[in-house]
């Protein structure tokens, strides 16, 4: 799902704005000024909503949820939702709390907080469907390791072989509906880039004649090969799809995981180009 960054900022605004009212609601109760339960109620309704939904799309966007355009590091809204959060810590732990278990509810509802996200990424970490956590950190331009394959024709090639060219490495199975809805965009992108020095490269673990009776019926422009292992920064086999775009120069530009959008991918390709 790829959501624009202006809708991201209207609802981060509406969260700021909730976060806003209900604590000026709850600056107004004090020992001196005691309000009524509605009062009390609509503050923390509102500072309660503002920050879940400003955790909420943090964590999508961490996740990858809103699209690779939207991924933390390189969205913007991000580390606006990040210093809204940072800003209602603040703003709670240095609050007088008008309550005899004062202390309690201070440090004891941040506390579950944390253990609740722990537990959602522990159950996120068990489910096999979930993009290796790699996967949601920059690059940082990383140079490439090497990868050994079997090119269809059976000759055995490296990925140092094509130094100098961009190469979008796709770690792929046969028996993976998003690696088949993805490829076909990989082989476009093959056929408008190539003459720019574009090599699409596709890598499967599976046997050679699962390969051949698969690639018999579905082509796809670009380099087929057969990999037996790769180095553990690939996690080839772990998930799938999985795709690394690597420069001229062998360093890692981007990874991804899943079907990206087509107008990112074609950006992506030319900033390397």
């Amino acid at each position: 799902m790829e959501v624009a960054t202006s809708l991201l900022l209207v609802f981060l605004g509406l969260a700021a704005a909730c976060i806003v009212i209900g604590i000026r609601l709850l600056a107004r109760i004090t020992a001196d000024r005691p309000a009524g339960p509605m009062m009390q109620l609509l503050g923390w309704l509102l500072v309660t909503f503002g920050t879940g939904l400003t955790a909420l799309i943090a964590a999508l966007q961490f996740t990858g949820r809103l699209g690779l355009a939207q991924l933390w590091f390189r969205a913007p809204s991000f580390y606006v939702a990040a210093a809204m959060l940072l800003g209602v810590a603040a703003w709670w732990f240095r609050r007088r709390f008008v309550h005899e278990h004062a202390q309690l509810i201070r440090f004891g509802l941040p506390v579950m907080a944390l253990a609740a996200l722990g537990v959602i990424v522990l159950l996120q970490r068990l489910d096999g469907r979930s993009a290796p956590i790699s996967a949601r950190l920059p690059t940082l331009r990383s140079v490439a390791p090497e990868i050994s394959f079997h090119e269809a024709g059976g000759a055995m090639r490296k990925l140092s072989d094509f130094h100098g060219q961009v190469v979008l490495v796709n770690f792929w199975a046969t028996w993976c509906a998003p690696c088949r809805r993805e490829m076909p965009m990989l082989s476009e992108a093959q056929s408008e880039f190539r003459k720019d020095g574009l090599v699409v490269i596709y890598l499967s673990l599976e046997e050679p004649d699962v390969l051949a009776s698969f690639l018999g019926s579905n082509h796809f422009d670009g380099m087929q090969g057969r990999l037996e292992k790769a180095d553990d920064y690939y996690h080839a086999g772990k998930i799938y799809p999985l795709s690394y775009l690597i420069s001229r120069d062998g360093r890692v530009a981007k990874r991804w995981s899943g079907r990206p959008a087509e107008n990112w991918l074609r950006e992506s390709i030319r900033e390397e180009l």
